[in-house]
């Protein structure tokens, strides 16, 4: 039998005890096998922000009963949350109301069509139930030229590049107004896997992301969404020569507000081979910088590393893999220039020119002694070296600033 929910929300991140709807799962020749077949949900289905629904075995479900789940279509979904992210999930039923409720976490919805979710439900071997959860896009959001998978202000055009795969990393993040912790995006990355590299990373700054979590000793390792084939090994050491650091895109001062965000900032793809003295000089200086840029508005920024294609330079990691060295760095931001006038549900795009700033930095990797201020460009002039468009809901004038006394 298969369940098919209709829309209606549920508040983001709400653990719910979902009412009971008996589903019969008998093998058709015992009528005691009903009695094993409850579980279900309302009809409901869920929000498109990230979140956690729960389904519910039913009081009349004989303790001790095995029963086994899978998520069998939706890959955007998880029995366990984002650090142990299952497809499947077993246990035994007990008799306390809480032992009932199966956690499901699911991630946004930011495209502009809906999407489901379908789950198989077995006890003790008997025939399986099948039930369907239907999660509704954001929809109205940052779309760009079409492209219907990208839905917030710091994204950049998607260039069709079979060698590039588009990541987003989630985390906890301290929701003033709900007065907890929801799932929020973390950073999104544009990672070639011809260079172990992201061309970008690109994410909100916001005071909701920063606080004093402690630095983590050592813990680069692997992006789980990424296959561990194509990415550096960054976990055995810095990249070979003593001139080069394990250079953050996103760094990790910028995530620091709990350990889940700031381990995510320690993955292998948001990592490149930069100029030691860049990486800990002026171009730690211009991340401070950002950091108090920062408004109630939030500000958005994309960093990246560019590889001239006429350059030969590369390295290798401590594994012997190849790995090329980006020629340059920039820094693109924009943001309101009040700071706080933004309403929910508004685009960042319907804002004037003028209501917007935004500038971009443009620097070489080497040993440099100048400092972000003359690093300046527009955004529009980044565009132009890089190859990828930038915030591309905002108005062209805007992209076209450079006014330093904005923002220094």
């Amino acid at each position: 039998m298969r369940l098919t929910c209709v829309k209606k929300a549920l508040c983001c991140l709400l653990l719910v005890e979902i009412a009971l709807l008996v589903a019969a799962c008998s093998k058709g020749n015992a009528s005691g096998d009903a009695d094993y077949a409850a579980i279900g949900w309302e009809q409901m289905t869920l929000t498109a922000e990230a979140g956690v629904v729960c389904l519910r075995i039913a009081d009349a479900t004989a303790p001790g009963l095995r029963w086994s789940a899978e998520i069998t279509s939706g890959n955007w979904a998880s029995f366990g949350n984002w650090s142990s992210y299952r497809l499947t999930a077993e246990g035994q039923v007990e008799t306390s109301p809480a032992s009932r409720l199966i956690a499901i976490y699911y991630l946004d919805n930011v495209g502009s069509t809906d999407r489901t979710l379908t789950v198989r439900f077995t006890f003790d071997g008997r025939d399986a139930v099948e039930l369907t959860l239907q999660q509704p896009a954001l929809g109205g959001g940052e779309h760009v030229s079409g492209d219907t998978s990208w839905a917030w202000p710091e994204l950049p055009e998607r260039v069709d590049n079979a060698n590039f795969s588009y990541v987003t990393h989630f985390a906890p993040v301290y929701d003033q107004t709900l007065g907890r912790e929801v799932s929020k995006r973390n950073f999104t990355l544009c990672f070639d896997r011809t260079k172990r590299a992201s061309w970008w990373v690109a994410y909100p700054m916001h005071a909701a992301y920063l606080g004093s979590s402690p630095r983590p000793d050592e813990p680069w390792t692997y992006d789980p969404l990424l296959e561990s084939a194509w990415q550096a090994n960054l976990a055995l050491g810095s990249y070979t020569g003593w001139s080069l650091a394990r250079g953050h895109q996103i760094a990790n001062a910028d995530r620091n507000a709990n350990r889940t965000m700031q381990l995510q900032t320690f993955y292998n793809s948001n990592c490149t081979p930069q100029n030691y003295d860049l990486n800990g000089g002026p171009w730690m200086r211009l991340e401070s910088k950002v950091r108090n840029w920062k408004c109630n508005d939030t500000l958005y920024v994309v960093t990246g590393a560019y590889w001239d294609p006429s350059s030969t330079s590369t390295t290798t990691d401590k594994a012997k893999q190849v790995c090329p060295v980006p020629t340059h760095y920039f820094k693109v931001l924009a943001r309101t220039v009040k700071g706080n006038v933004r309403k929910a549900g508004d685009r960042l795009g319907d804002y004037r020119a003028d209501e917007l700033k935004t500038i971009g930095f443009w620097v070489e990797n080497k040993d440099v002694v100048t400092e972000a201020e003359s690093w300046v460009m527009s955004v529009e002039e980044i565009e132009q070296k890089s190859g990828f468009v930038f915030f591309p809901t905002l108005p062209k004038e805007a992209k076209r600033q450079k006014n330093k006394s904005q923002w220094f």
